[in-house]
């Protein structure tokens, strides 16, 4: 048994991480790290822990120092997101009763999470010192441990937070519903792939924890807009529809975040002006995605940014001017077609 900053207790059951914190009733303050899952689950967790009565205290948006404590904490071959998470977390241990990170193997049949996401808890624990953490784990695939869904996983967190029947399955109900909110408020924020601009359309293809990360995809956005660019990014198609798509594309695809890359690119390939990979080094993965799509592409500009804790904005900028130059080119008849160009 281990005792807990604010008087509550942590028990742990062997190396299971479904189920494996009982935690008692006295957490009020939750924190929650600006990384990773936060970018898609964010309205989830807030809805949830409002339900509860639970204060939930979130991160800044990324910065220098969050990136240098991350960096500081991690091992060199950590890929930089999970740096990212590291940071957050630290800044979150001295100002809340516990900081929530769950483990996400599978959420869906057919759907495998990214490997940082299944080991993330063990990683935190074991990097960040004294950090009291609040997790589950979802398994709908049970290739761990034991077969778990995010609205079971998400009771029983309620109930061990002390929360009566009613309460906890009001809360799960009122998360998913904002998650699913959440979800179709992205995806309808895009123009019609159909439609026509007078500016250039690039789409930008990453992680939504890498797309909407305020230090690493926000610069790049921001800068393609600044050059007068229209910007749509991976999010922006459903699921299941990148899903299909990239299993035609490729049927032996692993990853589900991989899949999600690979079928937005087949979904928008043919209507935009260019596209942007974004690849946050060392991920093995990303690299070999992007290869897969570039070669499924012709005459379609292609730049590819590989960012890492020493990546500084200038660079990114003068990158970017000088593809959005040639995106004007092109549409203006003065540049010849182009194929894929890497930087």
């Amino acid at each position: 048994m281990q005792p807990g900053k604010a008087g509550y207790t942590l028990r742990s059951h062997g190396s299971n991480t479904a189920g494996v914190w009982r935690v008692q009733s006295s957490i009020r303050r939750v924190g929650i790290p600006r990384a990773l899952s936060h970018h898609t689950r964010g309205a989830l967790w807030d809805a949830y822990f409002s339900a509860l009565g639970i204060q939930t205290v979130l991160s800044p948006k990324t910065s220098r120092a969050i990136i240098d404590e991350g960096c500081r904490l991690a091992v060199d071959e950590t890929c930089l997101s999970v740096k990212v998470a590291l940071g957050h977390v630290a800044w979150l241990s001295e100002r809340c009763d516990a900081v929530l990170v769950p483990r996400y193997v599978s959420v869906g049949r057919g759907e495998r999470e990214c490997s940082k996401f299944w080991g993330i808890c063990d990683i935190v624990r074991n990097s960040v010192p004294g950090v009291e953490l609040l997790t589950y784990s979802v398994d709908a695939m049970h290739r761990t441990h034991a077969r778990t869904t995010e609205r079971g996983e998400l009771y029983r967190l309620a109930r061990r937070l002390g929360a009566s029947r009613p309460k906890a399955a009001y809360a799960v109900a009122r998360a998913l519903s904002a998650h699913r909110r959440e979800r179709a408020e992205r995806v309808g924020t895009n123009p019609a792939r159909t439609a026509t601009g007078e500016h250039p359309r690039v789409l930008v293809v990453g992680h939504a924890y890498n797309l909407y990360d305020d230090a690493i995809g926000q610069p790049i956005v921001r800068e393609l807009e600044r050059q007068g660019c229209d910007v749509v990014d991976s999010e922006s198609v459903d699921h299941r529809l990148a899903a299909r798509l990239a299993h035609k594309a490729s049927p032996s695809l692993y990853w589900t975040n991989s899949r999600q890359l690979l079928g937005s690119v087949e979904y928008w390939r043919d209507h935009v002006d260019g596209i942007v990979f974004l690849v946050t080094f060392p991920c093995g993965p990303d690299s070999l995605v992007t290869e897969l799509a570039v070669r499924r592409m012709k005459d379609v500009p292609v730049v590819t940014l590989i960012v890492d804790e020493h990546s500084g904005e200038t660079g990114l900028q003068t990158r970017l001017e000088s593809f959005a130059d040639i995106l004007r080119m092109r549409r203006e008849g003065r540049a010849p077609g182009c194929g894929a160009a890497v930087a």
